[in-house]
């Protein structure tokens, strides 16, 4: 085995690799991937790989960023000491997969600076060598350490307290939703960045507001009344991707329905009070005439019974448009 890498499982640096390639953070991922590979769990064209994601590299460096976790990798490559390939079954799968170089290692080896005969100086430079290594390690350390825990701090304060910006690409507008939400389902939630997620998942998916809207009045109507299911009027129950096609169908169904029962609720128009039924042409020149001349029915017999028919024949033609009504 080459005699710059060691198997153990702790991330640990031997000074002499880190000043053979002049950089602490390569030292230490050269290391790493030496470990993983010694366990031959990949094993392609007769070398073992191993095959990661930067964010899952990075979560093994979290001193570094994905972004300088990137350069690294790319400079132990450029070096030729990182093979990097795709041997994954699916096309569409883009996860990297590494093996060291060893031949090109033993070369570097090969050519490192002799170290002192001297046994004083050479114990000497290699502790202040392994000195300067773990401080330079405990320093990233806990610069990582006080970078994750702001992250964190903010991240939480982010999740009780969303962006005053109501709304995003999506245009939804969250605290209005909410409020609404909350009027017709008798509820009290706050618009929190938890509940913007889950909304934010549903669009992403495809789903429309209004699809929120229905969803909500739906499950209102259906259990606000119940006291066994009222309870599950809230976001994380109605939006959750197990419930929400489900839920929207059946929605889709109850406002058909609701629609239907609305369109049988609405009657014909009553006549208005002004509005008369149809008489004939003759009827109304009778009641023009005797309009123009009223004393007429004092004094003719016949004018006076006309006009008593047209007024029987009026009132029975209302009652029976009322009656169909």
């Amino acid at each position: 085995m080459n005699n710059l890498l060691f198997d153990e499982r702790p991330l640990v640096i031997l000074p002499s690799l880190a000043v053979a390639l002049g950089d602490l953070d390569e030292a230490a991922i050269l290391q790493q991937i030496h470990y993983w590979t010694q366990k031959n769990m990949n094993v392609v064209d007769g070398y073992s790989w191993v095959y990661n994601s930067m964010d899952e590299w990075q979560k093994q460096f979290p001193w570094l960023s994905k972004r300088s976790l990137d350069r690294k990798f790319k400079k132990l490559k450029d070096k030729n000491l990182l093979i990097i390939g795709n041997y994954n079954k699916k096309k569409f799968d883009k996860t990297n997969w590494y093996r060291i170089n060893y031949e090109e290692l033993n070369k570097l080896s090969n050519v490192m600076p002799e170290v002192s005969t001297n046994a004083n100086a050479n114990t000497e430079a290699k502790v202040q060598a392994e000195a300067k290594v773990q401080a330079k390690v405990e320093s990233k350390t806990k610069a990582s350490q006080v970078k994750t825990s702001a992250k964190t701090k903010t991240e939480t304060k982010a999740k009780a307290e969303p962006n005053a910006n109501t709304k995003d690409k999506y245009n939804f507008d969250y605290a209005k939703f909410i409020d609404w939400f909350n009027e017709v389902t008798g509820k009290k939630f706050r618009d929190t960045e938890d509940k913007r997620k889950l909304i934010r998942a549903r669009l992403s998916e495809g789903f429309s507001e209004d699809d929120f809207y229905l969803i909500t009045r739906f499950k209102a109507d259906e259990w606000k009344d119940n006291d066994k299911m009222k309870r599950y009027l809230k976001p994380d129950t109605l939006f959750i991707p197990k419930h929400f096609d489900n839920y929207l169908q059946d929605a889709k169904e109850w406002e058909e329905k609701q629609a239907k029962k609305q369109s049988r609720k609405k009657v014909k128009s009553k006549p208005k009070k002004n509005d008369e039924p149809e008489i004939s042409e003759n009827d109304r020149s009778i009641l023009a005439y005797v309009e123009e001349n009223p004393d007429v029915l004092k004094t003719d017999e016949i004018i006076r019974k006309e006009v008593e028919r047209i007024e029987r024949t009026r009132a029975k033609s209302r009652s029976s448009t009322i009656k169909s009504a």
